[in-house]
Parts: structure tokens; sequence; C-alpha cells
């Protein structure tokens, strides 16, 4: 089976995928309203659709930028709402390719400094970060204090009093999204990846639906190895 992947303005979503991406997340999500999914997607600007070669949608993310200051300067914050890739195109490279080309353009596309600040209520999303950008918080060794400030900066504009930032989780006040079993478990082989394993230890509460805040510097400087080699696929 081969994945397609584009990168589609909000306005220009039809009645049909805008309700196969609502079933697509509420099969791999409890808790999930129509109301509350339909707010959520108008609120964002563009949305990631990844589509079989039959045309089926099997993924999505939906995405905005924000502007805000950092010290005095202009900043940008490029934020990921909901977000999900079925079971069969796990293997695919197509959702991350077509999600950073489409990242990278935005860091292009203005002169201010753009960070990628996200939710990971599960360990693929966190592991995603990890293996793409070399530079992010949190990490493993512990980030810089200088991420810890900017994440902690946009998630109070973002959420208020829902962030805590001793944890660094948010719990939302919609619908609780918990991934159905199966879909994200952190199971005993999983935790041999030390991404998974750091996931878990940062949010020990995920299952309950607590959403691990994270951020990373949107920037062709610093992509991984395996980030370039993504990149590069998607040129």
């Amino acid at each position: 089976m081969t994945f397609t992947g584009t990168v589609v303005k909000v306005p220009d979503l039809d009645g049909a995928t805008r309700a196969g991406m609502l079933a697509l997340l509420a099969c791999h999500f409890d808790g999930v309203r129509e109301g509350d999914f339909a707010l959520d997607l108008e609120e964002k600007d563009q949305a990631m659709l990844i589509r079989t070669d039959a045309g089926a949608l099997v993924g999505f993310s939906t995405f905005k930028v924000w502007r805000t200051r950092v010290l005095g300067r202009p900043w940008r914050v490029l934020f990921s709402g909901d977000t999900i890739v079925a079971p069969e195109a796990w293997r695919s490279p197509v959702a991350v390719r077509t999600w950073l080309r489409a990242a990278l353009a935005l860091a292009r596309a203005a002169p201010e400094p753009l960070d990628w600040f996200l939710l990971s209520s599960g360990h693929r999303t966190f592991r995603a970060m990890t293996t793409v950008f070399r530079e992010h918080f949190p990490s493993a060794e512990g980030g810089s204090a200088r991420l810890r400030d900017r994440l902690q900066l946009h998630a109070r504009e973002r959420y208020g009093d829902r962030f805590d930032p001793l944890r660094g989780v948010v719990r939302l006040e919609r619908s609780v999204h918990r991934l159905r079993p199966g879909v994200g478990d952190v199971t005993a082989d999983r935790l041999r990846d030390p991404a998974v394993a750091l996931f878990a230890a940062l949010n020990p509460g995920h299952a309950e639906g607590d959403e691990l805040c994270c951020l990373c510097p949107v920037d062709e400087l610093n992509l991984t190895r395996a980030g370039r080699r993504f990149l590069g696929a998607a040129r």
C-alpha cells in the first residue's frame, strides 16, 4: 500500500473530508465529540491529510501559527492540533515527510523565528519530534533553560492556568482525548526505546488524558541526520 500527503487550508476542506477526519479521530481516541472537533478545526489554519493510493484518509494533523514576543523580540509559534495516523500507515515516512516540508516552508515564509509547540498524549508524536529535531524540550539531557522558558511562555499564552509548569503538562477542559487500547500503549517492549521511556517518565498520566507540552525550533539547521533524510526525500 502506498500513501500520499497533502496540506490544505482549513476553509478549503470539504464536508466529506471533515467527516472523515472526525471519524478517524474517534476511531483511535475515546471521548471525541463532534462539537469540540469542529471548534478546534475552525481555529486552525491548515490541515495535513494522508491518504492511501485509493483515496482513503488514514491520517491528518491540523496546525496554526500565531505571533508573540520573546524577550521583546518578535516570534512565531507553530501549534499542532488534533493529530492521528492509523496503524496501517505507521511504517510509512509520508506523514513525517509531509509535515516537515510544510513546517519548514512556514519557517521560511517570515523573518521571525518559528517554534513548534505541541501537546503529546502519546509516545509516537514525541518520538517523531526527537527523531527529526536535534534541539528540543524536554529532552533526555534535561533541555536548555532557553527552550524551557519559551515553552512555558507559549503554554501560558495558550492554556493559562490549565498548564502545570512543574509537571510540564496540560489537562484539557474539553472532552478528554485518550488513545484507545492498542493505539499508543506503552508496553515493556516499547519501553526499550529511549524516546518512549522518556515520554513515559515525563508524562506518567498520559493514559488519563495528560498532554505533555513540547517545543523545538523549526529550522533546517536543527534537523537531525534522520530529519535531513526525510527532507531530502521530500525534495
